[in-house]
């Protein structure tokens, strides 16, 4: 038998605990391949949507380039560890360093070489499905062809990494004596002790990051900071905090005695403190994941209540050029023809149609503390009219310097706030409703003399802070009870087509905005982020759960040797098995469930940065949403983990032996 063939039956024989690692090698080889192929297929850049797509995933396929680099890495530093005994044995029989650093060399070549190629076909079993969906995604057609330059890349990048990472590995294997090795991991361990001073600047940096995101975040640099104390934080909580937790529950005797928790409360202090950078990076990755998602899916939301509240079809609007504050009589006619165009793509449709004009001023207001895009003050004659459109109860008949607010998202907290801005023009708030024109608007209706009194003041006065804009609602009832559109029914390919229309131009700056085409942008944004992130979360939860059967494998020829030994002076199968579950729960759950809170708490808390994108009440359920599909994943990993290593511990029980 030569080295190679030596090196190949050492990976064969250990193959058990490779498996998990091979396997999530190889998935994450495939969701770098599949990107690959999406990245370089040929029809992909023939829309604006395609283009976004692939940026995206040029992105995605990077992160998950790293990860697997710093998954492969810890993964084989931690496997390596496990097996000093039979390097101590090699070293015996008279191997020397260099020859057991070919070994390791050859062994992660072969597991590299074996996962590339498993990898790679099978993304191309699934490439046509995955052309399907993203033809779907993207509403391009992605025919099959064969991805050379996939294939290529992906070979030619992750051989790379498997060469680094083997390279780099032979610096995990120090030179040790014969004696040092052969303890392997038998040797005693020190009990696990937390310093007070780290418990305590891990609940500091922790509470320093919550409260530094209550204040308004505008740059990148006021997201790092609690980004960064959180990380620390969070490291020093699994490390020393975590670790402070289990002694207080030791010390607490009429908990600690009772059952088995003696046995599984002692063992998880070791768990803990052996696994607490394994639970940092997991806990990181999963939050992460958490946030994103969470995100995406409140976006669903928004689009969906965006497109139900939204009363009106079709929004053209127009702004003055910038050198103006109102119309020339040229442009108000280009408005008008622009305006006639709409109608004459309506009844070309078979459309009936009810349509009104106001005209409305966009005074100057601090929008950031506000948190809304655009505010405009209109005559309440015209939403009369514009408000018998959708059925909208018309409000009492308004006195002078009264004003009715109206806007779904802003929140009663801002109200003072607006109040204050409001003032600066003698308007003060009577009234609320809570209803939008359109997704960007909120509006502010005066009475006709209040209107005229505010253009003299804004608009026709050279020091005026205002400008004039004008509007065309249109209501068509045909639409209003067909559910959520679809880029394929009448109303979404014609509001699609109105929208191209009428895009930005140089003379009026008109734009149109339809009700269907704000929620199919929404809905092809997160289609667009579900179809990348999906696979990414992908990746992250198999390695994770594969993190965990690794390290549970590690442990296990300790961990049988010692129910061997408790089953010997009356540990039944029964407690061994519940006190496995427990700490193997524990194991798996404590990460989620911590990565749970903190999504649901960062959420909770930036829902008021983010209200003019997501409406607050979306965040919540978003969030409980998203951390229950991480929950119902790492269960199934759990059931599987659990009934693999039971298999195993079953096996030493002398209940077991005897039956």
């Amino acid at each position: 038998m030569n080295f190679r063939q030596f090196a190949f039956n050492n990976v064969k024989r250990n193959l058990r605990a490779y498996s998990a690692y091979f396997l999530s090698s190889a998935f994450a080889v495939m969701i770098f391949f599949s990107y690959a192929l999406l990245i370089y297929h040929p029809s992909l850049t023939k829309s604006e949507l395609g283009q976004t797509t692939q940026i995206m995933m040029k992105g995605a396929a990077y992160i998950i380039f790293v990860f697997s680099f710093l998954f492969v890495l810890y993964s084989i530093s931690a496997f390596l560890k496990s097996r000093n005994k039979e390097f101590g044995i090699l070293t015996i029989l008279g191997a020397k360093r260099k020859q057991i650093n070919r070994l390791i060399f050859l062994e992660n070549i072969l597991i590299g070489l074996g996962a590339i190629v498993t990898g790679i076909v099978c993304g191309l079993a699934c490439a046509k499905l995955l052309l399907l969906y993203g033809t779907e995604v993207i509403e391009v057609k992605l025919p099959f062809y064969f991805p050379i330059t996939a294939i290529g890349l992906t070979v030619g990048v992750f051989l790379a990494l498997y060469l680094v990472i083997s390279f780099f590995t032979l610096f995990f294997v120090r030179q040790k004596k014969a004696l040092e090795l052969l303890m392997g991991t038998n040797k005693p361990k020190k009990e696990p002790r937390a310093h007070i001073l780290l418990v305590l600047l891990s609940i500091g940096f922790i509470t320093t990051a919550f409260f530094l995101l209550t204040k308004k975040i505008n740059t990148f640099d006021a997201l790092l900071w609690p980004a960064t104390l959180g990380i620390i934080g969070m490291y020093f909580f699994f490390t020393q905090l975590s670790v402070y937790v289990i002694r207080v529950l030791k010390r607490n005797r009429s908990f600690f005695w009772r059952g088995t928790r003696m046995l599984w409360i002692s063992e998880m202090a070791y768990k803990l403190k052996d696994n607490a950078r394994m639970f940092f990076m997991v806990t990181i990755v999963i939050t992460m994941a958490s946030v994103a998602a969470t995100f995406v899916y409140a976006l669903g939301y928004e689009a969906r209540d965006g497109y139900k509240e939204t009363p009106l079809a079709i929004d053209h609007s127009s702004n003055p050029p910038e050198d103006f504050k109102t119309y020339t009589e040229g442009e108000y006619k280009k408005w008008e023809s622009n305006t006639k165009k709409i109608d004459q793509e309506l009844e070309k449709a078979g459309l009936k149609y009810e349509k009104t004009i106001f005209r409305s001023i966009v005074p100057y207001i601090s929008k950031e503390d506000l948190n809304i895009l655009d505010l405009e003050v209109v005559k309440e004659s015209e939403y009369r009219a514009v408000a018998t459109l959708f059925g909208e109860k018309v409000p009492s008949k308004l006195q002078y310097g009264e004003a009715i607010f109206i806007d779904s998202k802003l929140e009663q907290s801002k109200f003072k706030l607006l109040g204050q801005e409001l003032a600066q023009y003698d308007l003060k708030i009577v009234q609320q409703i809570d209803k939008r024109l359109n997704s960007v608007v909120s509006l502010v209706v005066v009475s006709d003399e209040t209107f005229k009194r505010l253009q003299e003041r804004l608009i026709k006065k050279p020091k005026g802070k205002g400008r004039e804009h004008l509007s065309t609602f249109y209501s068509i009832p045909s639409w209003s009870h067909q559910g959520f559109p679809s880029s394929d029914s009448k109303e979404g390919k014609l509001s699609k087509k109105l929208e191209e229309l009428f895009q930005l131009d140089h003379g009026i700056n008109g734009i149109t905005e339809t009700r269907a085409g704000v929620y199919l942008k929404i809905q092809e944004t997160r289609s667009m982020f579900s179809f990348i992130g999906v696979f990414m979360v992908a990746v992250f939860s198999i390695a994770t759960a594969s993190f965990l059967y690794f390290k549970l494998y590690i442990d296990l020829n300790q961990d049988q040797r010692l129910y061997n030994m408790l089953s010997k002076i009356g540990l039944s199968v029964l407690e061994m098995r519940r006190t496995c579950t427990i700490q193997i729960a524990m194991l798996f759950f404590i990460p989620t469930v911590i990565a749970g809170l903190v999504t649901i708490s960062v959420m909770q808390i930036l829902k008021k940065q983010i209200a003019d994108i997501i409406e607050a009440q979306n965040m919540l359920p978003a969030s409980l949403v998203t951390i229950a599909g991480f929950l119902a994943v790492q269960l199934i990993y759990f059931l599987i983990v659990r009934m693999l290593y039971l298999r195993q511990v079953d096996k030493v029980m002398v209940e077991s032996m005897n039956s």
